[in-house]
């Protein structure tokens, strides 16, 4: 990536933290559409009473939850997010839940894991890593702090094309001139779309038994205005392009991007989009 990390970081972080409320709004959907994916990284890691789990990137910490409800007695799920909004969206539904036992909702930065060596039984990261400035980084970090033995369960987003419910948007924003400056070689949703990358970086890390696999499901919304709604209320890079535009702008931005997925409307006006993500599981 050409863009200076530090900058990159900090310019991530404030995005995180202005979306996160949005995220929190629209957290019991996003959850309900995406627990394939969260059931898939459930299982690759099987949790086990009185195991200590860790969540990186958790943001309102969908998976942590679910493996919080299966590591007790004596267990711990740590959610963990570089943005502190994030967190306390997480803490609190962990509070919602009566988990509180069970959970500890820390601000952490995945390249740099605040805890000891050998010191979980496993960690998840749900479209996480690929979003990273030093992705391999935090997957050396992520061994670390794994035990011998330990698992990792990771997904990652694969191409743009097999996933319209979050590029169409993305796509207006580029016919228009309006997308910022793309470095290829930056982190993003699509960064690691490659299996084979995802494989070797895990390999590369040090970790065994990598697999990685293909989970197709769909995301569902009420009408087309709803899913303009959740992508501006969840995309920190729209968010922001929105913030500086004036109104009659973002209303043609939001008719184009609406005109793209058209085509995903049934009669009753409801959408329903496909989705298409990589799952890895390695031993370490």
């Amino acid at each position: 990536m050409t863009e200076d990390p530090v900058a990159y970081r900090q310019r991530a972080r404030e995005g995180w933290e202005a979306a996160a409320e949005g995220w929190d709004r629209h957290h019991r959907w996003w959850d309900a559409q995406t627990r394939a994916v969260s059931t898939w990284l459930v299982d690759a890691i099987s949790p086990q009473p009185g195991q200590t789990v860790l969540e990186l990137a958790a943001g309102p910490g969908d998976v942590g939850l679910l493996v919080a409800e299966l590591v007790r007695p004596g267990g711990k799920v740590v959610l963990t997010d570089g943005a502190e909004k994030m967190v306390e969206a997480a803490r609190r539904r962990a509070g919602e839940r009566g988990l509180e036992d069970v959970v500890e909702a820390r601000p952490m930065e995945a390249e740099w894991i605040d805890l000891p060596a050998a010191a979980v039984d496993a960690v998840v990261c749900r479209w996480g890593y690929m979003l990273l400035a030093d992705p391999d980084a935090a997957l050396r970090e992520t061994r670390r702090v794994l035990r011998p033995g330990g698992v990792v369960a990771l997904a990652a987003w694969a191409d743009a094309e097999a996933n319209p419910w979050m590029t169409a948007a993305a796509q207006e924003l580029d016919a228009r001139g309006l997308a910022p400056p793309r470095d290829p070689d930056a982190p993003g949703p699509f960064a690691w779309a490659d299996p084979d990358a995802i494989a070797e970086r895990l390999a590369d890390a040090g970790f065994l038994d990598v697999a990685v696999d293909t989970v197709a499901f769909t995301i569902a919304y009420p009408d087309l205005d709803a899913w303009w709604d959740t992508q501006v209320d969840m995309s920190p890079t729209l968010r922001a392009v929105l913030a500086a535009a004036d109104p009659a702008v973002r209303d043609e931005l939001m008719e184009g991007a609406q005109a793209r997925v058209a085509g995903y409307v049934a009669e009753g006006g409801a959408v329903e989009l496909p989705a298409l993500t990589r799952v890895a599981r390695a031993e370490a």
